[in-house]
């Protein structure tokens, strides 16, 4: 697949979304996150250990792809050895049917709880996921599972893939805003360890089963309510589509599943894209005076092209590394994960950061957040 590196136009300027840098929003807290996983913790040494029993021939591609010092992890669902048997695409929904919602709701209580909320006020439900296909949709599934109102908004996203935390996130701060004394709660659950396809010899295919995990992330939003030095805080946000990038980075429908598109251009589609377009968010040159990028932890090569072209030091990126080594890639839910190591061990008792999601599109999404200030 060919992918056009089409020079990249501000486009994005003069959007209606809340990103004038001299713009203050009304603040919106993230008042609690909660973060789940399967049971299962394997090495990322397991993974790469069975691929060559599935592919003899491309055992050497394999080794050169894996850090022989990698001594990170994830959780998935089946286990490494499962693998080797595919999964029809009625297997995959039927599996996915079954843990995704008691995954999500996991992650989406301990939001709750976190933020000791009343589930009354939760006006609005926002649930991105797209390793599976469920109608009615998870978010459907939810309400009752949570206890939620039954006349509360429901927004699915599926589209956005590994993007659908950070833009659910944006547009339940912006829904937020709109609508004080209510409250947004948003989940995200992937499980791309059923999606894998034994029968796709393709490169990309191959570093999806290196990077990615299975997990579930949450988060509530408010307006009102007092802040804490464990909460954060979101400001302005932007999503962009990037021009010339739509082949970079997907899914397409196959017999046998999904099969995963990730260009190898992808780190240099960044690499052009990212600065001028972080620029124009957040002011020329700020970024390097931030004290966090909680950025999507897409893989390797991804957060190194994002560091390298956005100029960033090794510890702006501390939480984003931690999550990839012991996370791995959950798709729309590593965002959530990220944010969760973040408050945990933040980089300064007060500071500024931003959140860099990345999906398919290639669409880019951005939120200004503050802590302790």
């Amino acid at each position: 697949m060919t992918v056009a590196m089409t020079a990249v136009a501000p486009a994005w300027r003069g959007s209606p979304q809340t990103a004038d840098p001299g713009e203050v929003p009304v603040a919106v807290r993230i008042a609690g996150i909660g973060t789940a996983t399967p049971p299962r913790r394997v090495s990322g040494r397991e993974v790469a250990d069975v691929l060559p029993r599935i592919w003899p021939d491309l055992a050497r591609r394999t080794s050169q792809l894996v850090d022989p010092h990698d001594d990170g992890f994830r959780h998935l669902l089946r286990a490494p050895a499962e693998m080797v048997d595919a999964l029809s695409p009625g297997e995959q929904t039927a599996r996915y049917a079954e843990a995704a919602p008691a995954l999500a709701a996991t992650a989406a209580e301990r939001a709750i709880t976190a933020a000791g909320v009343d589930r009354d006020s939760i006006g609005l439900v926002v649930v991105a996921s797209c390793t599976g296909f469920m109608l009615p949709g998870l978010d459907a599934h939810l309400v009752p599972m949570l206890g939620l109102r039954a006349d509360a908004w429901r927004l699915p996203i599926a589209q956005l893939g590994c993007a659908g935390g950070a833009g659910g996130l944006a547009r339940a701060a912006d829904w937020t805003r709109g609508h004080p004394g209510k409250r947004a709660l948003v989940v995200a659950v992937e499980l791309p360890s059923l999606t894998f396809r034994p029968g796709d010899r393709s490169i990309d295919n191959l570093l999806s089963a290196l990077v990615f995990g299975d997990g579930a992330g949450a988060a509530v939003l408010e307006s009102d309510g007092a802040a804490t030095d464990a909460s954060f805080e979101v400001g302005r946000v932007r999503s962009v589509l990037v021009p010339g990038s739509v082949g970079a980075l997907g899914y397409d429908l196959a017999d046998d599943g999904f099969r995963v598109i990730l260009s190898r251009r992808l780190p240099a589609l960044l690499a052009a894209a990212l600065p001028p377009l972080v620029d124009d968010f957040s002011g020329t040159g700020v970024v390097a005076t931030l004290d966090a990028i909680a950025l999507h932890p897409g893989g390797g090569s991804i957060v190194d092209a994002v560091e390298s072209c956005l100029g960033l030091r090794e510890a702006q990126l501390a939480a984003t590394r931690s999550v990839l080594r012991t996370r791995g890639n959950t798709s729309s839910a590593a965002i959530f994960f990220v944010l969760e190591e973040l408050r945990a061990s933040p980089p300064a008792p007060a500071g500024r950061g931003l959140v860099i999601g990345i999906g398919p599109g290639l669409t880019v999404e951005l939120l200004d957040i503050t802590w302790g200030c």
